[in-house]
């Protein structure tokens, strides 16, 4: 993920000098990017959840907490979703289904709206620290070590 950081982070700096008929199409790119970190995260939770006997909902529910009080893995699990199949609801669909609508709900975190859903919630995880990917990486350890220790309860 650390790549994709730094491609974040000479993104931003190009956005603080673009032209404001570029800044979409960087601030696009940067949104991408970002969903990618997002599955990168998913894919962890799913290999730590590999060899143990937990429910992945059950789990999802486990560790740190946002400032609105969602589980910050439901929160990754939900924005990594959206990554993949936001494309697809434009496309093929008027309405929403309910589990694409909850998927949605989740990763506004508590907006109506945003124009760049996946990087105001990487904001939002990441608190008054710099806006990175990395920056997520204690909650997926403190999320791991809930896991590990609501297993050893059972």
């Amino acid at each position: 993920m650390e790549d994709i950081d730094v491609s974040l982070f000479e993104l931003n700096k190009k956005i603080s000098k673009a032209d404001v008929r570029e800044v979409e199409h960087l601030c696009d790119k940067g949104e991408y990017l970002i969903g990618l970190g997002f599955c990168i995260m998913q894919r962890y939770m799913f290999d730590v959840l590999r060899d143990v006997d937990i429910n992945p909902f059950e789990a999802r529910a486990l560790g740190p907490f946002s400032t609105f009080g969602e589980p910050v893995a439901e929160l990754i699990h939900s924005a990594a979703n959206y990554w993949k199949h936001e494309p697809e609801w434009h496309i093929w669909l008027e309405k929403l289904k309910e589990r694409s609508q909850e998927t949605v709900d989740k990763v506004l975190h508590h907006r109506d709206s945003a124009h760049y859903p996946l990087s105001d919630l990487l904001a939002d995880l990441n608190g008054s620290l710099e806006h990175t990917l990395l920056g997520c990486l204690p909650h997926l350890a403190d999320w791991r070590k809930a896991v590990y220790e609501h297993i050893e309860k059972k």
